[in-house]
C-alpha cells in the first residue's frame, strides 16, 4: 500500500463520519436548505425540471444546478433528510481529495494531510460540508478551476486541460452565480502579475473550453430569456439589487476578519502567525509557488466579499480552500518560534478538549464513549498504518468533528427545529390548507405537497367560498365574519382553523 493511500484510508476514516453521522437527523429548517429542498421536491412531483418552483412560485433568483443534483439524489435514494444533503456530503469530499492531490504533488502527503483535515474538520467545513445547501457544490467548481489554471500557469496548456478549465467555470456559475467566475480568473490574474507571467494566462483558454463555459453557463439563461423574458429580467434584477446594492444581509466592510477565526475554529487563530512567517519568507523566497498561488486565492476572496454588501457565514466558506492550503503548509513546514506558538496552542486546544469531554461524559454518560470512538479510530488507524500524518493535527480535527456532531444532535431536539412536522401531524388531511405569505416551504417539503402562501386580506374571501379554511402562521389573523380557533401550537407555530360565521 503506497504512502498517499494510507494517509487517505486515514483522513476518510474521519470525514466520512464526520460528513455522515446523524446526516438525517436534523431537519431541514434553515431556509438556504428549505428553498432547495423544496424546490427539488416540486421537480420531481411535477416532473418540470427546467423551471424551478418554490411553494409552487417561480423560483429564478438562483441558477438551478444544486436543484437538480438534490432532485437526482432524491430520484435515487427518496425524498428526505439524508438525500437532501447528500450532494453537499459529494461534493466536500471531492474538494478535499483535489486539494490533497494537488498539494501532495507540490510539497508531501504531510501537507496535503493537514490541508484536507483543516478544510474539512473545521467548524464552517463541517457545517455546510453536511447540509443541503448550494455552497460545497460551488467550492467545488471553484477549487477546480483554480487548480487547472495553475497547472496550465506551470506547465502549459493543452486541449485537456483547457476543456476542463471552462467546464469547472460552466458549472461553478451554475451552482451559485458569478463569485465561481470572478474568484478563479482574478486569482489566475493576481497570479500571472506577481509571477511576470500574465501571457501565460490566455492559455486557459481554447475554443472548445470557451464555448463549453458559455454553454453550460449561459445555455439555460439564454433558454429561460426566450421562454419567459419577463420573469428573467424581474428575478435577475432583484437578485443584483439584494446582493450588490439594498441587501437583505448587509454588513460593515470590517465583518469578515474577525469572523474567519470564529467560523474556522479551531483553525482560524493560526492565519495570523501564518500570515508573519509568510511575510518573514519573502526575505529568502522560500515560499512555495503553490502557497503564493493560495495567498492571492484568498486576497481576491477577501476583496470580493468585502466589496459585496451582504455578509453571510455561507460566503465565507469560500476562504476555506485557499486557507487551508496556507495552513496546511504551515503546519507542517513551522520552526523556532512559530513552532513554539503551535505547540502553546495545542496545549490550550488540549486542555479546553479534555473540560469538553468531562462535559460530555457527565452530560452523556455511558454513551459518551462512542462520540470518543471518533478523534480515537483514526489516531488508530494512522498507529497501525504508520502514515505521515501529523498526529497533533489528526487528533485536533477529531476532537473539533466530535464537539461539533454531539453538539449538532443536542440543538436538532429544538422545538423550534420540529415545529413544521409537528403543526402538520396536527393538521393531519385538513383541507384547504394555507399558509401565511410569504411562506415557509418546510412545510411544503414535510407535508409533501405545495401548501399555497396566503395574505392575510385574501382570507376572507377564501373563507367566504368554502366555509372553512385551515391556516398555518406565526400569529392567529383577525378575519371580518369569520371563526378563528387555534387547534394546535408548535414553538411559534400555530394551525388555525378559520370558519365563516352564519
Amino acid at each position: 500500500m503506497t504512502p498517499s493511500l494510507k494517509a487517505l484510508l486515514v483522513i476518510l476514516a474521519l470525514l466520512l463520519p464526520t460528513l455522515l453521522i446523524g446526516l438525517g437527523s436534523r431537519p431541514v429548517y434553515k431556509i438556504q436548505e428549505v428553498r432547495i429542498a423544496e424546490t427539488a421536491r416540486e421537480m420531481i412531483a411535477s416532473g418540470n425540471w427546467d423551471m424551478p418552483h418554490y411553494n409552487g412560485e417561480l423560483r429564478l433568483q438562483k441558477p438551478p444546478l444544486p436543484y437538480w443534483l438534490t432532485a437526482a439524489s432524491y430520484e435515487i435514494g427518496g425524498i428526505d433528510e439524508t438525500t437532501t444533503r447528500l450532494p453537499a456530503v459529494l461534493f466536500s469530499l471531492l474538494t478535499a481529495m483535489l486539494l490533497f492531490t494537488w498539494v501532495q504533488r507540490e510539497t508531501g502527503i504531510k501537507a496535503a494531510a493537514n490541508t484536507a483535515l483543516v478544510l474539512t474538520a473545521s467548524y464552517i467545513g463541517i457545517r455546510y460540508g453536511r447540509s443541503g445547501e448550494a455552497d460545497a457544490i460551488l467550492l467545488f467548481f471553484i477549487s477546480a478551476a483554480c487548480l487547472i489554471g495553475y497547472q496550465v500557469f506551470l506547465h502549459g496548456g493543452n486541449k485537456g486541460l483547457q476543456t476542463l478549465f471552462g467546464l469547472a467555470l460552466g458549472l461553478g456559475f451554475l451552482s451559485k452565480g458569478p463569485a465561481a467566475l470572478a474568484i478563479p480568473l482574478l486569482t489566475l490574474l493576481g497570479y500571472g502579475w506577481m509571477e511576470k507571467r500574465l501571457g501565460a494566462f490566455k492559455q486557459c483558454f481554447s475554443l472548445t473550453g470557451i464555448v463549453l463555459l458559455l454553454v453550460t453557463a449561459f445555455g439555460w439563461y439564454a433558454w429561460l430569456v426566450w421562454k419567459r423574458p419577463d420573469a428573467v429580467h424581474y428575478f435577475v434584477t432583484k437578485q443584483v439589487d439584494e446582493t450588490f446594492v439594498s441587501g437583505t444581509h448587509a454588513k460593515p466592510a470590517w465583518w469578515y476578519p474577525p469572523h474567519i477565526l470564529e467560523f474556522f475554529a479551531p483553525w482560524g487563530f493560526l492565519l495570523i502567525p501564518a500570515g508573519w512567517a509568510a511575510y518573514r519568507s519573502r526575505e529568502t523566497s522560500s515560499l512555495p509557488a503553490h502557497v503564493k498561488f493560495a495567498w492571492i486565492w484568498l486576497a481576491v476572496v477577501f476583496v470580493l466579499l468585502t466589496a459585496t454588501i451582504n455578509k453571510q457565514m455561507q460566503y465565507a466558506l469560500l476562504f476555506a480552500p485557499p486557507l487551508a492550503v496556507i495552513l496546511g503548509y504551515y503546519l507542517t513546514s513551522t520552526h523556532g518560534r512559530f513552532a513554539g506558538v503551535n505547540q502553546g496552542l495545542f496545549y490550550l486546544f488540549t486542555a479546553i478538549a479534555a473540560m469538553g469531554v468531562g462535559y460530555i461524559l457527565v452530560k452523556a454518560g455511558i454513551s459518551a464513549a462512542l462520540w470518543l470512538l471518533l478523534p480515537l479510530l483514526p489516531l488508530l488507524l494512522h498507529r497501525v498504518l504508520r502514515t505521515d500524518i501529523s498526529a497533533p493535527v489528526l487528533f485536533v480535527a477529531g476532537i473539533a468533528a466530535m464537539t461539533y456532531l454531539y453538539s449538532d444532535e443536542q440543538l436538532s431536539k429544538e422545538p423550534r427545529k420540529v415545529a413544521a412536522q409537528t403543526v402538520l401531524t396536527a393538521a393531519g388531511n385538513a383541507a384547504p390548507l394555507y399558509q401565511s405569505a410569504p411562506g415557509d416551504g418546510a412545510l411544503s417539503f414535510y407535508a409533501h405537497r405545495v401548501i399555497p402562501p396566503v395574505k392575510n386580506e385574501a382570507l376572507q374571501t377564501l373563507v367566504q367560498k368554502t366555509g372553512t379554511v385551515w391556516l398555518i402562521t406565526h400569529v392567529a389573523p383577525t378575519v371580518p365574519g369569520s371563526m378563528v380557533d387555534v387547534v394546535a401550537e408548535a414553538d411559534e407555530l400555530k394551525l388555525c382553523r378559520l370558519q365563516h360565521k352564519p
